[in-house]
């Protein structure tokens, strides 16, 4: 086996199997450096790249070039924390039939910046992004349609999403609030969605990663929308809100919505303690059973009252 065919058995771990690199040919002391992470050994460089290779969305080898012992690949890849595309160049030198030493050149600035936001927030970020993937593929007539909001329409439900939105963040920075602002309702009917949906949600969505960023806002108590409430159930809460209320207009403008996998098992496991039968009556209906195949965000709706 050449060089290069076992360096792609190492870019086939990336692109196929999630940084699984059970079947790819390191060197027991294989040595990797790189801008966010370096490692002396096999062993912990295969378990970086399992915990890595779940937060990869996207993974592709553009150019390669080999010259004796080393390849020198091009690649791209996107990350489930970041918008856009990553571009590196690596180098990976093979010996014996073993891939011994590895190079990862580029710049990691915004990556180090998503790794050292709290998870609650990164979480949060994600979340937007596919909702406001969604948001921007909805045309004119799909906004006065019925949404998956009893009594709302999409752009209602738009509506209320990005007030809540607005709302928990001025509850975490402790601005004031009337009592009336807190009503369903009312933040439906309020237009918060504008000329530009789509930009609308996005300001809200930076306006409440940038307040749910500080660890003291995630540690304090509130009062909204109970006594004892704190910054991190705030900010779980705004994801909750995106994930399920996405869904809601997504169901209802009949477009495509693909919220990340991370995003709905964080927020089943807060929601399947959080909300029970205490909360059934305003947003969240009367259990909807699932059948035992039912994946994760289908289950999480139905717990939520909405039949996915």
């Amino acid at each position: 086996m050449d060089n290069k065919s076992i360096v792609n058995r190492y870019y086939d771990a990336w692109i196929h199997h999630a940084g699984d690199m059970s079947g790819v040919p390191l060197a027991g002391d294989f040595v990797f450096t790189g801008p966010v992470a370096s490692f002396t050994t096999a062993e912990g460089y295969r378990a970086m790249a399992r915990q890595a290779g779940a937060a990869v969305r996207g993974f592709r080898v553009r150019h390669q070039f080999a010259a004796g012992d080393l390849v020198c690949s091009v690649i791209d890849w996107e990350m489930s924390m970041l918008p856009g595309t990553l571009t590196a160049a690596e180098i990976l030198q093979v010996r014996d039939g073993e891939i011994v030493r590895g190079e990862l050149i580029y710049d990691a600035q915004d990556l180090r910046q998503a790794m050292a936001r709290p998870p609650a927030v990164a979480l949060l970020e994600t979340a937007c992004r596919s909702t406001a993937d969604m948001l921007g593929s909805i045309g004119g007539n799909g906004w006065a349609a019925p949404s998956g909001c009893a009594r709302w329409t999409v752009r209602q439900a738009g509506n209320h999403l990005v007030g809540g939105l607005l709302l928990l963040g001025r509850i975490a920075r402790r601005e004031p609030i009337d009592p009336a602002e807190v009503d369903a309702q009312r933040t439906a009917d309020t237009d918060h969605l504008g000329t530009d949906p789509v930009a609308s949600f996005q300001r809200a969505a930076a306006r409440a990663a940038e307040t749910f960023s500080d660890p003291v806002v995630l540690e304090q108590r509130f009062d909204i929308p109970a006594p004892g409430t704190t910054g991190l159930q705030l900010a779980t809460i705004s994801t909750l809100e995106v994930l399920v209320h996405g869904w809601d207009i997504a169901s209802g403008a009949e477009v495509p919505y693909k919220p990340d996998d991370t995003v709905v098992t964080a927020v089943g496991e807060y929601a399947m303690t959080a909300i029970g039968d205490a909360s059934r009556g305003g947003p969240f209906g009367p259990v909807v059973p699932v059948g035992p195949d039912a994946d994760p965000f289908t289950a999480l709706l139905g717990h939520l009252g909405r039949r996915g």
